[in-house]
This record gives C-alpha cells, sequence and structure tokens, in this order.
C-alpha cells in the first residue's frame, strides 16, 4: 500500500527534539504527528505524505496555547484528520484535548473532552466514517483516576455522554483501543486498581454502556502495556509483556470474537520471547489472515525492534 523505500528518511526538521509520533493513513497517503520543541514549548506538529511517502507540504504546527502539548495521537477522516493529545500548564495542570483539521492543516474544531474540572491526560483518539471516538485518563473529585471513553462527530458535537469505563492507577501510563466491525469500541489498559500490581483490563463501550472486565489474575506478578487490533471478520489479537516468567516477555492472544476479550486472556496466550533481555513494547496488526507483532528486547545491551507474523490463531508463521 505505501511504497516507502528501503531506509528511513528525516521528515521533521526541529533542531531541538521531535517525540511520541502517531501515524494515520488514507487510501492515497498519510499524515503523521509528534510533539515538538522547537518553539521553546511543546507543540503538536503534524505532516502528510502522499501513497509513495513523499512529503505533500511542510510541517504544519498545529498547537500554540501557552500549555505544553504532549503525546498526540491521530486519525484519519474523510477530507480531514483528527488529533488526541493533552495540554500540561505551568502550574502542573493536564487536560485532554481532540481536535480536527483540513487535510492541508486548516483548522476546523478543537475542544477539551474531559468530563469534569480534575486532571486529564493520555487522550487516543480512533476514527470510524466521520464518526471519533476518544478515550482518556481524567481525576474524579478525590484526586482518583478513571478511564473514560465517548464518541463525537467530525463536526465537534458529543455523540452522547462519555461513559467511565474502568479506574485507572498512578502507573497507567498509556491507553490502546480499536473499534470493532460491529462499532464498539474497546480499549485496554493496564491498571492498579484494587489489585496487588498491575494488570491487564478490557473495557468495551457499546450503545452508550460500559464493560469493563481483568483480563489477568491478582497473582502479584505485573502485566503491562496491552495493544488491541481487529480484522474486518471481527476477529482480536491482543499484546502485551508480562513477568511471570521473572523476565519481561511479550506474550500474544488471539480470539474468534471480540466477546472473548471480556474473558481471562492468561489461559490462551503464546509466550513470543525467550530472549535474556527484557521484551516490551509490544504493538500489533492484522493484514488479511495474519497478525504482525513488534516489540523492543535489549538482550544486546541496547534496545533493537523485532517483528515477527503468526496466523490468525497466533501460531508463528
Amino acid at each position: 500500500m505505501l511504497a516507502l523505500g528501503c531506509s528511513p528518511r528525516q521528515i521533521s526538521d526541529s533542531g531541538f527534539g521531535a517525540y511520541e509520533v502517531s501515524l494515520a493513513t488514507w487510501a492515497d497517503g498519510l499524515a503523521i504527528a509528534w510533539y515538538d520543541t522547537r518553539d521553546g514549548n511543546a507543540e503538536v506538529y503534524v505532516r502528510t505524505l502522499d501513497a509513495d511517502g513523499q512529503e505533500t507540504g511542510g510541517e504544519l504546527r498545529l498547537t500554540t496555547t501557552e500549555a505544553a502539548s504532549y503525546e498526540a495521537d491521530v486519525a484519519p477522516l474523510p477530507g480531514a484528520f483528527a488529533v488526541a493529545w493533552y495540554e500540561k500548564a505551568k502550574d502542573g495542570a493536564m487536560r485532554a484535548q481532540l481536535g480536527v483539521w483540513q487535510r492541508d492543516g486548516t483548522p476546523v474544531w478543537s475542544a477539551p473532552v474531559a468530563v469534569g474540572s480534575g486532571s486529564s491526560r493520555n487522550a487516543i483518539v480512533r476514527s470510524r466514517d466521520d464518526a471519533l471516538f476518544v478515550a482518556w485518563i481524567e481525576a474524579d473529585g478525590g484526586g482518583d483516576e478513571l478511564v473514560w471513553g465517548g464518541w463525537w462527530g467530525s463536526d465537534g458535537l458529543a455523540r452522547g455522554a462519555p461513559v467511565r469505563l474502568g479506574a485507572a492507577g498512578e502507573t497507567t501510563y498509556n491507553l490502546n483501543a480499536a473499534i470493532a466491525p460491529n462499532g464498539e469500541a474497546w480499549v485496554v489498559f493496564d491498571a492498579r486498581a484494587n489489585t496487588r500490581v498491575d494488570g491487564l483490563f478490557a473495557g468495551r463501550l457499546a450503545e452508550g454502556e460500559a464493560t469493563l472486565a481483568r483480563l489477568t489474575a491478582d497473582d502479584g506478578i505485573r502485566s503491562k502495556y496491552p495493544d488491541l487490533a481487529f480484522d474486518a471478520e471481527g476477529r482480536a489479537a491482543i499484546t502485551w509483556f508480562d513477568e511471570r516468567d521473572g523476565n519481561r516477555e511479550v506474550y500474544l492472544a488471539a480470539t474468534d470474537t471480540a466477546g472473548e476479550l471480556l474473558l481471562p486472556i492468561e489461559r490462551r496466550a503464546r509466550r513470543i520471547t525467550t530472549t535474556p533481555g527484557a521484551s516490551i513494547g509490544a504493538y500489533l496488526a492484522w493484514n488479511g489472515e495474519r497478525i504482525g507483532l513488534a516489540w523492543c528486547d535489549d538482550s544486546g545491551g541496547d534496545y533493537e525492534v523485532f517483528f515477527q507474523s503468526f496466523d490468525a490463531s497466533a501460531t508463528p508463521l
């Protein structure tokens, strides 16, 4: 689909620092978002490329507020793109944000997505036609952090009230989400929430109702940083790293239906890595009948990226 060439090419010209990249694709190109410190403040930038990986214009600065803007997440829309991020003010207050821009960088709208006045962070966005699903972490009046999710239209109007999906924790740093073919929105995350250590949780938002399930046992062993993806038939794959073997190792599980994600996942999971080093940061995607899985491993002294293909039952190819 995308012919980016055989060697990497620099597409940002920060001179100071460009971080935490996110990618969205259309049939005829893609958008790459990140946050950048070239302006003396962290700001969100985007650059668009065509289907051959060639730049279609310059770098586009999207944010201009006094607050620092971090962790941009970009999703495609017809003729536009959406970005979720969070702002951090000089007093440390954080606020999750969502906005839409035309593909040439013309702003359409942007607004906070939080439901209350508490600190909110780590917003992510997924798109389906002209609709946007957003998930984020927000503190309640007592300071306890919760995972929230909700739908917006590309016009900026909320499609129903946001819904609380489950409790987060102080070490819940990342959310990942996917929209199933039937339109259900799913969020996976790790949290120490009424558990001894961090475990995996999955939240489903369907027709305005939320369902939360703990995927790993409360056994005192950490399970961290899950990622989730669906194929066109509704099959699901989930990956994470786990310390049950006395080392950080990557695991992968595949299910025939989305609903099976609400069941304990450990017995159905396959351990992927067996190296002496730490294996972390796993991400996956479906490609037809195959699952592609990438992760980092530091057995050689420095972290390197590894990749492996699997069939639809998570058997290595």
